[in-house]
């Protein structure tokens, strides 16, 4: 049965209760760590954060993504386990297909804090619960005290899952120079559970062999996997514990159409065979602060739904594409996965009331469409028949889905509300305004005209030429981004109200830059980002679509059939040299 469908009385009443604090909740939220090196650029203070202070945007909001801490919780003391526990655990890298094992799980309820017999480290321990892999509790491995985190709960719970995200970022550099958590101890009432941890830039899972009744959990680092510099910083950015019969964690609050993907230099590694390098699904909330959530190539779903999926690509020769899918329960916050469902690539299907995703292709005798949708409480697996259906849409309509596939952003050709190709003559205030002779010469119909408020913007980005983005208030310039080099491979678009997030090919596709319009600003959200990761450039000179492999394909109704579950993904990719300057490699 899912969690917050069907639940017993105890569990609502702890509803309740979790809401009412969050409702009430006035923590601060936590600062991003300071760059590193001397020659880092600070991000646009619009986007920054500050220590111990909400922070105000140029509008005066406040961003505040901090949980009040539950005053017995907060009473509570952690406790150092002096002996093994009954019941075992072991790392892993993924919970498995079998959803309905691991479905009754929900995120608890919990205030980090620091045990008075572990190592004082660096920044606040509630760093660790902020959904931020960019913030983190530090601690020197290898010292006097042991590094630990603990957990406290509101009250008596049943825990059989830890998630945890324990490496450096987001630079490769920092993932592959610190030290990474390889082993750790997890103190809880019931004793102590030690647990390997697989090395990489995913996260992670403590899985116990049955559920541990704790008031509290302590996770202490055991051993690291070294990093490539002298220190012995290890990393917690994230940890999330799962259990039941505890007070559920507030839902979390993610809008895709405020999320993009980043990566450090580009997307894609390799030739021939192209190999995803690290990229991360980044999400924005009021006023522009942003949070890395996890690694991922896509986002797809709306604000209102209870589900995301997120797509990880992996690697593809240009026809044949590898990658998984991750479906993402917002009220429990439970990742499950899915294996690639119809087809890494393919075109995804929401489910019409946000209770799901269908992936895969329909053609010509073709319907490798399968999916996960939650019915009666439950989610269910919704598989291809054997044989091909004679109107695929009719089958998607049958199971719920929409007919009409996800966008990966809106290209110059598609409808973006707002915005229209421009017209003979129309340029003439962008080449008064900014001194663009050239446009003046160049066809209306290569750029983009867009509202944004009373602003207006002028982009293009054709493949071939220097992507451009101009913006206009009235007769006065008040930005503009224009590409090095004649590198571009087209431009997307996504409009947020009367905003737009724009996203500028180069290098032919396989890095862009990704802006952020509003009204009187253009700012640069990402130098290397956009909304989604475009196919490899040597796959394609000037398109952005996904080859469908040709043939149908048609997938098993075994259960456990799903395939990889993408926990495997080549953690050394970026190609970066020791000096940590790009490699010149393609």
């Amino acid at each position: 049965m899912m969690w917050g469908c069907a639940v017993d009385t105890k569990t609502i009443r702890a509803w309740g209760l979790a809401l009412a604090l969050a409702l009430a909740s006035v923590g601060a939220c936590k600062a991003k760590p300071q760059a590193e090196d001397a020659d880092d650029v600070p991000k646009p203070a619009e986007l920054a954060t500050t220590n111990g202070e909400a922070t105000a945007t140029e509008e005066g909001d406040a961003v505040d993504r901090g949980e009040l801490d539950d005053p017995r919780a907060a009473a509570l003391t952690i406790a150092r386990a002096t002996s093994a526990a009954t019941i075992a655990g072991r790392g892993e890298k993924s919970l498995g297909f079998r959803i309905d094992k691991i479905s009754h799980l929900f995120a608890l309820a919990a205030t980090a804090k620091l045990p008075d017999w572990g190592a004082p480290g660096e920044g606040e321990a509630k760093l660790a619960r902020d959904d931020d892999l960019d913030t983190a509790w530090r601690c020197e491995f290898g010292g006097a005290k042991p590094c630990v985190l603990g957990f406290a709960l509101p009250e008596q719970a049943k825990v059989e899952v830890l998630r945890l995200y324990a490496a450096a970022g987001p630079r490769y550099r920092d993932y592959s120079g610190h030290p990474r958590v390889a082993k750790v101890r997890v103190h809880s009432e019931a004793g102590y559970v030690d647990a390997s941890v697989a090395d990489g830039a995913n996260h992670g899972y403590v899985r116990f062999d049955a559920p541990i009744d704790t008031q509290f959990i302590a996770v202490e680092v055991l051993e690291v996997h070294g990093g490539k510099r002298s220190d012995g910083l290890v990393h917690l950015a994230e940890v999330e514990i799962f259990g039941t019969d505890g007070i559920p964690r507030q839902p979390i609050e993610l809008d895709p159409s405020l999320a993009w993907a980043s990566w450090e230099t580009t997307s894609w590694s390799g030739a021939g065979d192209h190999t995803i390098r690290h990229v991360f699904i980044n999400f924005a909330s009021a006023g522009l602060i942003e949070r890395r959530l996890l690694r991922a190539t896509a986002v797809f779903g709306q604000a209102g739904d209870d589900y995301l999926l997120f797509e990880r690509l992996h690697g593809t020769d240009c026809v044949e594409h590898r990658g998984s899918y991750l479906l993402y329960d917002k009220r429990n916050r439970m990742i499950y996965p899915l294996g690639d469902l119809g087809g890494a690539g393919a075109n995804v299907y929401r489910h019409t009331n946000g209770r799901g995703f269908a992936v895969g292709w329909i053609g010509d005798g073709q319907f490798t469409v399968k999916g996960m949708v939650e019915e009666g409480g439950e989610l269910k697996w919704k598989r291809p028949p054997k044989q091909a259906p004679a109107d695929g849409e009719a089958l998607l309509r049958e199971w719920g889905f929409e007919t009409k596939a996800q966008p990966r952003g809106v290209a110059l050709e598609g409808a973006v509300p707002g915005c229209h190709r421009a017209a003979l003559g129309e340029l003439e205030p962008l080449v008064s305004a900014a001194n663009l002779k050239d446009a003046a010469k160049q066809d209306p119909a290569a750029w983009i005209v867009c509202s944004v408020g009373a602003n207006t913007l002028y982009a293009t980005a054709s493949c071939g030429a220097a992507a451009q983005a101009y913006q206009l208030s009235g007769d006065k310039l008040v930005g503009k981004h224009v590409g090095k080099h004649d590198d571009a491979r087209g431009l997307r678009l996504r409009r947020v109200g009367d905003r737009l997030l724009v996203e500028l090919s180069a290098t032919g596709g396989d890095t862009s830059t990704l802006l952020w319009a509003e009204p009187d600003s253009l700012r640069e959200l990402a130098s290397n980002g956009g909304l989604f990761v475009r196919p490899p450039a040597a796959c394609s000179a000037c398109g952005d679509e996904w080859v469908n492999p040709a043939g149908p394909v048609y997938a098993s109704d075994e259960e456990g059939d799903e395939g990889d579950d993408g926990g495997d993904e080549d953690d050394e990719d970026e190609d970066l040299e020791d000096d940590d300057s790009p490699s010149t490699a393609p």
